[in-house]
């Protein structure tokens, strides 16, 4: 075996003993003597095996002591944590999920993601803060949060599960959006797009295929997210020398057919529309067509996130594609940092995203 290989072999095994407690948290490591004779090779091999244990944060050094296992190490369980409300709604939140269990498995940790996809959102909010008190008594190492959003005070159902947590002293990352709506800024690590610039992209797509009325179609109590990509589409309808009112971002059910019907009756309705997230762009598609209004001819619609139906639908949809896997490794990155270092500054992380040209504007 190359002195490459056993390094690594010696760190996966200790790193893998040291989560599932097989070490006194407050008595000293091993030391390099009897790695030496446990594993059969080298000094400098199982120093490198301890430097890496040190820098993934599992192992810390004690002048004159030796090595000791870190509070991380003593408090972990080789788990994370996910708590993600949109998990089940939204595929976007599917696959990211799918992605952050990948890279997290890859750097030895098991993923835990419970169930909070409740019937309706008052219990949504509930579960996700039960769920983060269930992650403390299972003592995970971090926890990866999408804040909850389309519910009554979902800002308070947020901050009780992040105060659980933040009781445990477990870190924590957040996703897709803050808790705190710009310009203000939460304590906690975030990871996401940058989404004022991709609604920005989005309406100049839309602008430059020649659309003069130009709305954004969201749910009511929209996440900040959602508020971002609003002022990226209205600012560039305003460099485009237009006119942006606050009237122009509709919030409607996507269930409510005869409000997404009565938008489009009349003058000045719209020749474009911008929709919060995939589904409701296929919703609204499905009634302009039962309504026989031609998309793209004298509708042009787009929608976010690039779902794996939206290129099946009639016509095709126009969408901006997440960089999911990218997102879900930045994520898992961060918290292992924050798990190292919990002194560290928060920092936000914004990854830019992919416009994805369809029938539906009127361009393949």
């Amino acid at each position: 075996m190359k002195p490459t290989a056993k390094y690594a072999a010696i760190f996966t095994s200790l790193r893998q003993e040291i989560l599932d407690g097989q070490f006194a948290a407050r008595e000293r490591f091993p030391s390099e003597e009897a790695l030496v004779r446990r594993f059969g090779v080298s000094r400098p091999t199982i120093e490198r095996a301890l430097r890496e244990l040190k820098r993934t944060g599992l192992l810390e050094s004690r002048a004159g002591s030796g090595s000791f296992l870190s509070l991380m190490a003593r408090n972990a369980t080789g788990a994370i944590g996910l708590i993600v409300p949109d998990y089940q709604k939204i595929d976007f939140f599917t696959g990211l999920c799918t992605q952050i269990a990948r890279a997290c498995r890859a750097h030895g940790y098991n993923v835990l993601l419970g169930d909070v996809s409740a019937p309706d959102a008052a219990t949504r909010g509930q579960w996700t803060v039960e769920l983060a008190r269930d992650y403390v008594a299972k003592r995970v190492a971090g926890v990866i949060l999408e804040p909850v959003d389309l519910v009554d005070e979902s800002h308070a159902a947020t901050y009780a599960a992040l105060d659980v947590l933040k009781k445990a002293r477990i870190p924590v990352v957040l996703v897709d959006r803050d808790i705190e709506p710009p310009p203000r800024r939460s304590a906690y690590d975030l990871v996401g797009i940058d989404n004022v610039q991709a609604g920005y992209r989005l309406a100049q797509h839309l602008l430059a295929a020649g659309a003069r009325r130009l709305r954004f179609l969201t749910e009511p109590q929209p996440a900040s997210t959602i508020r971002q990509r609003i002022q990226g589409v209205a600012q560039a309808v305003i460099d485009a020398g237009g006119t942006w009112r606050r009237s122009h971002a509709i919030e409607v059910g996507p269930d409510d057919t005869k409000a997404l019907e009565a938008l489009f009756r009349g003058k000045g309705c719209p020749d474009a529309v911008v929709c919060r997230n995939d589904p409701l762009a296929a919703r609204l598609i499905q009634v302009l067509n039962r309504l026989g209004i031609d998309i793209p001819g004298s509708v042009r619609i787009a929608g976010f996130d690039d779902a794996a139906f939206a290129r099946y639908l009639t016509p095709a949809l126009t969408s901006v594609r997440q960089p999911v896997a990218r997102i879900a490794e930045t994520a898992a990155e961060t918290l292992f940092a924050r798990i190292r270092r919990p002194d560290l500054p928060p920092k936000s992380i914004q990854l830019d995203v992919e416009l994805v040209c369809r029938a539906s504007t009127g361009q393949a």
